[in-house]
C-alpha cells in the first residue's frame, strides 16, 4: 500500500474517532455522568492526533 493512502487513512480514521468520542462524551454529560470528562479528553487526545497526522499528511503533498 502506498504510503499517503496509509497517511490519509490514518488521518481518517483518527477523525472518525475523535468526532465518535466527543458524541459519547457529550451524551455521557447529558446523563450526568460524573467521569464523563474522561472520555473528553479522549476525544482532545484523539482530536491532536488527528491533526498532526493532517499536518504530515499536508507536508507529503507538497
Amino acid at each position: 500500500m502506498d504510503k499517503k493512502k496509509l497517511e490519509g487513512l490514518e488521518f481518517l480514521t483518527s477523525l472518525l474517532t475523535a468526532t465518535l468520542l466527543f458524541i459519547l462524551g457529550g451524551l455521557q454529560i447529558y446523563k450526568g455522568n460524573k467521569f464523563s470528562f474522561l472520555i473528553i479528553g479522549a476525544a482532545i487526545l484523539m482530536a491532536a492526533n488527528a491533526y498532526v497526522k493532517y499536518k504530515k499528511l499536508k507536508n507529503l503533498n507538497l
